[in-house]
């Protein structure tokens, strides 16, 4: 099979070192901008634009390794002329790109087949030939950790969000999804989130999944110091749990990529020769990982992200009584914007106040502080001492003294007045933002 290479960047060592072991495929042709990287290929015939090497009648298939943001568009030109793709995941940026592309693919009859690399790891294989029945399975969990700036080989585009797609959930998180899929079947999305953003790109991702009754748990981080982390846990319902670490048995720096992209154009040249009919698992992916963009998204909270400074009141008035039935009642507020100088009664509570309206009786009073600068307080914020106590964490608000100054509730493990916590005036009370 007559193969063409189109992006001669990081990742295209891996499927040209494949390409040289497979007897069955041989490079014809590369494509790249960079006329220093085509250099490099002699005996080959040379495009710096990818519509003269689709149109050159050389091959029969390509391979996509461009940035993410130009799968579509290349891809899409290769099917419509009867060329079979192979591109590096994500397949698309957008899910109607994907859907486009797969439909393309069997309108003009050829293989549209997106590169998923970890499938064809020799220990994550293995784990796979030894699961037992679905019914003993109790849950899984895949972690991809690393430090992107270990991997990008120099190339700027990870990192930009508008050409990689956002940042280690659309990168990393196709062959993660893909893994577990390995094991366990298709996905449906439950909830996710994204975190410690950097210029629009998150380095770290929590998803949550199900794959038919079995929850599955995807953890991806880009910012590891060093080194990295790839591995798929299965927990079993007898209690024991059965691990592939998809780096075991290959030394070295990413050594393990030259066995899976070895699989990866095995696999492709097999899909050619058996010709169009099975359907590419890249749109789903993309669609999943899009999915998960949108819930993640709409969250206020950004996990490893500081969302504001600690906030300092000094206690002007001290209080020292409790009571359990105080009547407060919890506002709907989340959070409070507090000016500076502004004076508010601090009250903590061993209620556990939820939702709008919930009652709150049994309550400690430590008194009346003063905001030295402005800040807003919110729920989850936690109360410490000057002196390095915990005080509890912010419950809500009660208004039944508003407007001339808000209760702020503190959950608290017992009733605490400021006789408990040898409060006096002068000292200091801080608002920590609470842990995401």
């Amino acid at each position: 099979m007559k193969l063409g290479v189109i992006g001669l960047g990081t990742i295209s060592r891996y499927f040209l070192d494949a390409l040289a072991e497979d007897p069955r495929l041989t490079l014809v042709a590369v494509c790249d901008l960079d006329q220093d990287k085509l250099a490099e290929f002699p005996e080959v015939a040379c495009f710096t634009d990818t519509h003269a090497l689709l149109d050159s009648g050389l091959v029969a298939a390509v391979v996509i390794t461009l940035p993410n943001d130009l799968h579509a568009e290349v891809a899409r030109a290769a099917l419509t002329r009867g060329i079979a793709v192979c591109c590096e995941k994500p397949l698309a940026i957008d899910p109607d790109d994907a859907r486009s592309l797969a439909e393309t693919a069997a309108a003009h009859e050829t293989v549209l087949f997106t590169a998923f690399h970890r499938r064809y790891n020799s220990t994550l294989r293995a784990l796979a030939a030894s699961l037992p029945p679905r019914s003993e399975i109790a849950g899984v969990t895949a972690r991809y950790l690393e430090n992107i700036a270990e991997h990008t080989g120099g190339e700027g585009w990870y990192l930009d969000p508008a050409r990689c797609g956002g940042g280690c959930l659309i990168d990393n998180g196709p062959n993660a999804l893909d893994a577990v899929r390995l094991l366990v079947g298709d996905l449906a999305l439950v909830d996710a989130t994204i975190g410690d953003v950097r210029g629009g790109a998150e380095h770290c991702a929590d998803l949550d999944l199900d794959a038919g009754g079995i929850p599955v748990r995807v953890e991806l981080d880009w910012a590891l110091p060093t080194g990295e982390v790839k591995d798929v846990t299965v927990d079993l319902r007898d209690g024991t749990s059965r691990t592939a670490d998809l780096l075991a048995g290959h030394s070295g720096f990413k050594a393990s990529l030259a066995h899976e992209y070895r699989g990866i154009l095995s696999a492709f040249h097999d899909a050619v020769q058996a010709g169009p009919g099975t359907p590419d698992p890249g749109p789903d992916l993309v669609a999943l990982v899009a999915a998960a963009y949108r819930v993640a998204r709409a969250k206020e909270s950004r996990p490893r992200m500081c969302v504001k400074d600690d906030a300092e009141a000094r206690m002007v008035a001290l209080m020292f009584h409790s009571r359990d039935d105080r009547g407060m009642v919890l506002s709907p507020w989340e959070s409070r914007c507090v000016q500076a100088g502004q004076v508010h009664e601090l009250v903590t509570t061993v209620d556990q106040p939820r939702g709008e309206g919930d009652r709150v009786d049994r309550v400690g009073f430590l008194g009346f502080a003063e905001f030295t600068a402005a800040t807003v307080v919110q729920r989850g914020d936690e109360v410490w001492t000057g002196s390095g106590r915990r005080v509890g964490t912010v419950a809500g608000f009660d208004e039944c003294h508003f407007p001339n100054h808000y209760n702020i509730l503190v959950a608290a493990d017992s009733l605490l007045t400021a006789a408990e916590l040898d409060l006096r005036v002068g000292h200091t009370v801080r608002f920590r933002p609470g842990e995401v």
